[in-house]
């Protein structure tokens, strides 16, 4: 189902998940562009949530308690925070290093630890009656394990409580190019039997399983290349998604070191204007029964 666990264990592509970006030096770059380039998106429908969840927008009056599940270096934590300086905040990460640049900026009413997302919070992180609302933005889609991790969230969460999910479609990118028709191609195969496909068939039935209601699912379209500025800056949020799954084919052994240089090369040198495609993302809502 999608990527869960059955009767054979998936193989963890990184220590704690199949995170296969892992071992990449730059991947630091590549999360605050994408960061950059979803800010206002992210915002929108964490706004949303809120309403969902019947929770205070006013910046004021919103003193809520939110769980950020495999926050990183904290752009989407200090983000929220920025905007609803009340809130109480805490998130957590399997990578030390992560969590400790997320903590050196940390303002009042946040706290970040080190946490496998696999296992159960620690009752003491949890407030007294469960997290009001809690995001795990590009995180499920790595865990082998999706049914347990959706299990956990759900019990750190209040009854009422709101989950944001961000994933990504089992085609999340598309470009009329055929260098960057190989690489798809071959990607697909390498996520596929690290269990990372089928998020839009098996999510919602998950997080049925796991008490949640009130379940939406929206695909966020951006477009890459072309003749706006915002296409050639995903345009080029693509190329480092590209440079840093080289790993992935490589030791998946579908396609070798140099023929993905030639490729990623290509796409490189290829004039931006010429190019049309689309990345895409999935912001799921959900609430807790």
């Amino acid at each position: 189902m999608g990527g869960e666990e059955t009767g054979e264990q998936v193989r963890l592509f990184g220590t704690h998940s199949n995170y296969f970006f892992e071992r990449n030096l730059d991947d630091r770059q590549r999360l605050a562009q994408q960061f950059s380039l979803l800010r206002e998106d992210f915002n929108l429908w964490f706004d949303q949530a809120l309403r969902l969840g019947r929770l205070s927008a006013d910046p004021q009056r919103a003193d809520w308690a939110v769980l950020d599940a495999g926050c990183g270096e904290g752009q989407y934590a200090h983000e929220v925070v920025r905007r609803y300086p009340h809130a109480h905040l805490t998130g957590f990460d399997a990578d030390p290093a992560a969590v400790a640049a997320a903590a050196g900026p940390a303002g009042t009413g946040m706290r970040f630890m080190v946490h496998d997302a696999r296992q159960p919070l620690p009752a003491e992180v949890v407030p007294e009656g469960g997290f009001q609302a809690a995001v795990a933005w590009m995180v499920l889609l790595y865990l082998p394990d999706k049914r347990a991790a959706l299990a956990h969230l759900a019990a750190a969460l209040a009854p009422g409580g709101v989950l944001m999910l961000g994933n990504v479609p089992d085609e999340p990118l598309l470009l009329d190019h055929p260098d960057a028709r190989v690489i798809l191609e071959t990607g697909r195969a390498a996520i596929a039997r690290l269990g990372m496909t089928g998020m839009e068939q098996t999510l919602e039935p998950l997080l049925q399983e796991a008490g949640f209601t009130d379940i939406t699912t929206a695909v966020l379209r951006y477009p890459l290349g072309g003749a706006t500025s915002y296409g050639h800056r995903w345009y080029a949020c693509a190329l480092s998604s590209f440079a840093a799954g080289r790993q992935l084919l490589s030791q998946a052994g579908l396609m070798d070191q140099a023929e993905y240089e030639q490729h990623l090369q290509a796409l490189v040198d290829a004039p931006i204007l010429d190019q049309a495609g689309e990345l895409r993302f999935l912001v799921t809502l959900a609430r807790r029964t």
